[in-house]
């Protein structure tokens, strides 16, 4: 079996990752208890616990306050997979951009873990997505190559929606950005058309109360990303009270707004471009706005 790790910057990024491949890929949810999961990350043959209890028994829980995160980011979001493909994806919460230090020692257990012969997975990708945010596309990109050459490779070669296939693995990054003069943005632009689609009375009702209620100190008044959040999750409250933006990616919109969205259509081909090393190669993707 072939996995593509895939490390999103937050919880609603990889729901936005897993709603588009339900729309545009056909892929469903593995919902399988951990110790089923395919290994090395459930039980395999002659492991009793596999990564995912492990990065559990790691954590001195004995150490934790009540409020604390645990276990600890890089969080292992999700399991998605079609039954026709030989391939899985992976979805991991890697906890922003500045995690390297802790998803280089996630890369180095499965390096570790797939030595031996008597794995599920046999050969895996990695796939790493990220806002370019004000700094733009360019500067995200080398910080990129700067974080992670040192365990993956000459990435000197990485760019937007592209695998690098002479890597230690195929890598490839993708990185949110809707404008073209500046190359800045976050997934946040592309969520804006799909949510004011999906109900435009109440995007239109969240956004004025938003932006008449919010102050000059409140962070939806120097971020646009946390405006449209503060925005999409007022959208989507009269039928998810409470929930957070990713409950309201996951379970409010519905499948036609990521089959028509531009940004999961990029997505989506940029992920199943992986050109395996062994079987089936796929086509890099040549999207270059998104």
């Amino acid at each position: 079996m072939k996995v593509v790790l895939v490390f999103c910057e937050g919880a609603h990024d990889a729901a936005f990752v897993r709603r588009s491949l339900h729309a545009l890929g056909g892929y469903d949810d593995v919902k399988k208890p951990i110790g089923e999961l395919p290994s090395p990350f459930g039980v395999g043959k002659t492991t009793p616990r596999g990564l995912i209890a492990r990065r559990f028994d790691r954590q001195n829980i004995q150490d934790l306050r009540l409020d604390s995160e645990y276990p600890p980011t890089p969080k292992y979001d999700s399991f998605v997979r079609r039954e026709s493909s030989d391939a899985m994806f992976v979805l991991i919460r890697a906890g922003g951009k500045y995690a390297t230090r802790q998803v280089i020692a996630l890369l180095e257990d499965f390096d570790e873990a797939l030595k031996a012969d008597q794995y599920d997975v046999t050969e895996y990708a990695a796939a790493f997505l990220y806002d370019a945010n004000a700094e733009g596309l360019t500067a995200r990109l080398e910080a990129f190559r700067q974080g992670y050459g040192a365990r993956l490779g000459d990435l000197s070669q990485a760019e937007h929606a592209k695998w690098i296939a002479t890597a230690t693995v195929p890598v490839g990054v993708f990185v949110f950005h809707n404008n073209v003069a500046t190359q800045t943005g976050t997934l946040e632009d592309y969520l804006a058309p799909m949510v004011e689609s999906w109900t435009p009375g109440r995007y239109a009702g969240a956004t004025a109360f938003i932006d008449d209620n919010k102050r000059s100190d409140d962070d939806a008044s120097h971020d646009q990303a946390k405006r449209l959040k503060a925005i999409f999750t007022v959208t989507g409250q009269f039928d998810h009270p409470g929930a957070s933006l990713s409950v309201i990616l996951r379970d409010g919109l519905p499948d036609d707004q990521f089959s028509t969205s531009p940004a999961s259509r990029a997505l989506v081909e940029f992920l199943e471009g992986v050109p395996w090393r062994s079987g089936r190669s796929g086509a890099s993707s040549s999207a270059s706005r998104v």
